[in-house]
């Protein structure tokens, strides 16, 4: 008697045999059974070329990774995909030269990202060059991550991650770059301090109530007394008035210097900022 491929699968497992990924595993949707290899090579011709992604991106690693591990390491040894990094893939590009690696934005994102969830930011040089607070352009993309330090050389561009204990999401990480620029705001190269607080200044003035109120929250619970007061500063150049929250948070005694132009910021001193 000749046994189908399920139940194939079904007797060697009885017997304590592994049988890895040439079990089947029954996909109700698509109303058919296809071995876990066959199942990743259906799931890589749907990524685009150059897009970079992990054993968990694939569905099938949470019901049978090892079986997943090994149908991925088969397709990196069959040189159908490449390996960027440890758990890190890539299908790539076929350009004129050659065979090309992802893209430096695409580098960036694999690192931001994490099993489809963000976990990280864009802070630094590179955070101020967008920003317009520079014109110089780094090499080294410095990514701040709920996890730990690490430097990655891909070769066109380094990423050095540095951990922040702010919880990051979609919705506030705008928030928390403004921030991180008024923490470095006099380490920025080439920059003025008074310019770069009114670059930000203009980005404040963008931002809906519900927003401020968000960045005040931030600064409250995770910044610096000094970060707090050029935001509070900010604040008043755009409102015309304090802003009680964060004017609470301070020590009335501790002077904040920055070399600031008191012309262009009047309220300075309210703030203890000289």
């Amino acid at each position: 008697m000749v046994l189908n491929k399920m139940n194939a699968c079904h007797v060697f497992s009885d017997k304590n045999l592994s049988v890895g990924a040439d079990c089947l595993t029954v996909y109700p949707n698509e109303g058919r059974a296809m071995s876990i290899n066959q199942a990743i090579q259906e799931r890589i011709k749907d990524i685009p070329a150059g897009q970079v992604f992990g054993y968990q991106e694939l569905p099938e690693y949470g019901q049978s990774p090892d079986a997943v591990v090994k149908a991925v390491n088969r397709l990196v040894a069959d040189k159908k995909i490449q390996r960027l990094s440890k758990g890190k893939f890539y299908i790539p590009k076929v350009g004129v030269l050659g065979l090309r690696k992802p893209s430096d934005s695409e580098l960036i994102r694999s690192v931001i990202y994490k099993d489809g969830h963000v976990r990280g930011y864009i802070t630094g040089l590179a955070l101020f060059n967008r920003l317009g607070l520079t014109t110089q352009v780094p090499r080294t993309i410095t990514i701040a991550i709920n996890g730990g330090r690490q430097l990655k050389d891909f070769g066109s561009i380094r990423i050095k991650t540095v951990i922040t204990r702010i919880p990051i999401n979609e919705e506030n990480i705008e928030f928390i770059q403004y921030l991180d620029v008024l923490k470095d705001v006099k380490k920025i190269p080439d920059a003025d301090v008074n310019d770069a607080l009114k670059i930000i200044k203009n980005k404040l003035e963008a931002l809906h109530a519900e927003e401020v109120q968000r960045l005040v929250k931030l600064a409250v619970e995770f910044y610096s007394p000094q970060v707090r007061a050029l935001l509070g500063l900010l604040y008043t150049a755009i409102k015309g008035s304090n802003n009680s929250e964060l004017k609470n948070t301070l020590n009335p005694t501790t002077k904040y210097k920055l070399d600031l132009n008191s012309k262009l910021w009047p309220s300075a001193r309210d703030w203890n900022i000289n």
